[in-house]
């Protein structure tokens, strides 16, 4: 067992056995009984729109690349649910992009500087109210730097791989080369349009917000009472933990960190569960089906 998977078990048992200790189990039993479906049902309602829209800011970024349509966006973005639990992250939203079809590096391009946009607006909240810190500082400014001037950013990358390939890796090298202008290509085409670089932003910071509210409309189901900066707080801590533990979707870490966010209770941990349940896993198991079932179109084609 490599040492990642050593760091990832011990981070899941830690998370588990932290949220395992604040709960009561009585109180975990009244507060279940107790549920309002009401706000249940209103926390659905706001992670079906954080769905939507965050497809639909790919999609924006995609349809300025080449030609697809909102319905195969969708389901490629569900699909990297599932994909995302049962592959690390990173190559789990590599998979994702497979699906949507055409060029394969304008798709992944027209992808990451959505979520580039997504993760400034996240940055900023957490400068603002978790405070400034220079490694913060640091990611803000090299995404707002690679937004602007990706073209100075791909001539260095492009020089950098010029040097090794005079080393004499050429094939590799080629290979890379031909890569990496393609991506270029496509994230120059996807932010072209200052309007959807806008519209963007704006569709990253509602996507939040419906995020954070989802936290405080889930405790209200169970009577906890949880302001809009311990939602945010949690929020961002729920990312930063899913984030460093490694752990497949985040599982454990994620609760772990929304927790230690809106304050360790009984209730907190249920909400903490039931929000990235109805936020996150529920879409993991949509995405299972979503997936397979465009690997059987495939197959029939």
């Amino acid at each position: 067992m490599n040492k990642s998977r050593v760091f990832t078990l011990i981070a899941l048992l830690i998370s588990l056995a932290y949220l395992y200790k604040n709960i009561n189990v009585s109180e975990l039993g009244l507060a279940l009984k107790a549920a309002s479906c009401k706000y249940i049902l209103m926390a659905l309602v706001l992670s079906v729109f954080t769905l939507l829209l965050s497809s639909l800011r790919w999609y924006l970024f995609l349809r300025e690349v080449q030609g697809t349509n909102f319905k195969k966006t969708l389901k490629a973005f569900l699909s990297g649910y599932y994909l995302i639990t049962i592959l690390p992250p990173s190559v789990g939203h590599m998979a994702k992009v497979k699906l949507v079809g055409g060029d394969y590096f304008k798709a992944l391009s027209s992808l990451v500087i959505g979520l580039s946009t997504e993760f400034l607006v996240v940055l900023s909240f957490a400068l603002i109210f978790v405070g400034f810190t220079k490694v913060g500082i640091f990611g803000l400014i090299l995404i707002l730097v690679a937004l602007i001037y990706e073209k100075g950013i791909y001539q260095v990358l492009d020089s950098l791989l010029k040097f090794w390939e005079s080393v004499g890796i050429k094939g590799l090298i080629l290979t890379l080369r031909s890569y990496l202008e393609r991506i270029h290509m496509g994230w120059s085409e996807a932010k072209e349009n200052r309007v959807v670089l806008l519209i963007s932003f704006l569709l990253s910071a509602v996507i939040i917000f419906l995020q954070v509210f989802g936290i405080i409309t889930v405790g209200k189901a169970f009577n906890l009472e949880i302001s809009v900066k311990q939602a945010l707080y949690g929020f961002l801590m729920s990312i930063l933990f899913a984030s460093v533990s490694g752990i497949p979707a985040g599982f454990g870490a994620n609760e772990f960190g929304l927790v230690l966010g809106i304050g360790a209770s009984t209730k907190a941990t249920i909400t903490a569960f039931i929000y990235k349940f109805l936020f996150q896993y529920m879409y993991s198991i949509i995405g299972a089906v979503v997936f397979y079932g465009a690997l059987g179109e495939g197959d029939k084609k």
